[in-house]
């Protein structure tokens, strides 16, 4: 009887290539209660030598019999374990509101453990660290949690009017929301990566512009905010002008990369 071994990346990411070796691969990390899926239509809005791979974490999809984790650092462990093998390759980091708050622990993590950093961190519709503030649905009822959702918009009627599909979503997003909402602000020394903040110029949440420009204050390298029209979900109305600038950025990133070479 043949065994067959899954390893951590295997568990851990869903690759969306288009094909071919990817010469610099984009991790992406999705909402909270989301999951890997939003970025399947990625890798043809993007430079076909991007390697698209979204983390897939348990709680849902293929890992939906796992447990959902509610803390920064076994979650950034298992990011790290996933990532561990590949990350000989150059690669950048997105980060969409739950995301985004995970994708930033995840720098300094793999920076403290001495591993290679990303190129640039990307960010979405979530308030820079500094200014993240209270997580709301932490502590709501049920009834609280899908009326915040449905004032926020990007999930479907579908699944907020059936009972079913909200017993198996609701679960993953309070881990998600007691994930950032239980881990404290600290200073620590910035980063020196590129950063990119995207936010919605109507977004209700402390992810408005204003509070997202704080992103600036996590990195000595450079900083840039492009602000779309909509609310928290803007993405789903921008989203080929939102990959064309990611793919100006990584344009951008590569040609640095390997002019160093």
């Amino acid at each position: 009887m043949e065994v067959v071994t899954r390893t951590a990346a295997d568990r851990w990411l869903r690759r969306y290539h288009r094909g071919g070796t990817a010469r610099l691969r984009l991790y992406c990390l999705h909402f909270a209660g989301g999951t890997a899926s939003m970025f399947r239509d990625w890798p043809a809005l993007l430079p076909s030598y991007v390697g698209v791979e979204a983390f897939v974490l348990p709680g849902r999809e293929g890992r939906f019999r796992e447990p959902a984790l509610e803390r920064m650092d076994a979650l950034v462990d298992g990011l790290i374990g996933a990532l561990r093998p590949q990350l000989d390759t150059p690669y950048a980091l997105f980060g969409y509101s739950f995301g985004a708050q995970v994708s930033f622990n995840l720098t300094h993590a793999l920076r403290d453990a001495g591993l290679p950093q990303p190129q640039a961190l990307f960010v979405g519709a979530s308030a820079g660290p500094s200014e993240l503030g209270y997580i709301p649905g932490v502590d709501e009822t049920d009834d609280d949690l899908v009326a915040y959702m449905r004032s926020l918009g990007g999930t479907s009627s579908e699944v907020l009017d059936n009972p079913d599909l909200l017993d198996l979503v609701l679960p993953a997003l309070r881990a998600d929301l007691r994930t950032i909402a239980t881990l404290p602000y600290a200073p620590r020394p910035k980063l020196s990566i590129p950063i990119h903040a995207f936010s919605g110029a109507a977004d209700p949440t402390t992810a408005c512009p204003p509070l997202m420009a704080a992103w600036q204050r996590e990195t000595t390298g450079s900083f840039r905010q492009t602000v779309y029209p909509g609310g928290h979900f803007f993405i789903d109305d921008v989203l080929p002008e939102l990959t064309a600038a990611l793919g100006s950025d990584l344009d951008e990133l590569t040609g640095r990369w390997e002019a160093a070479r």
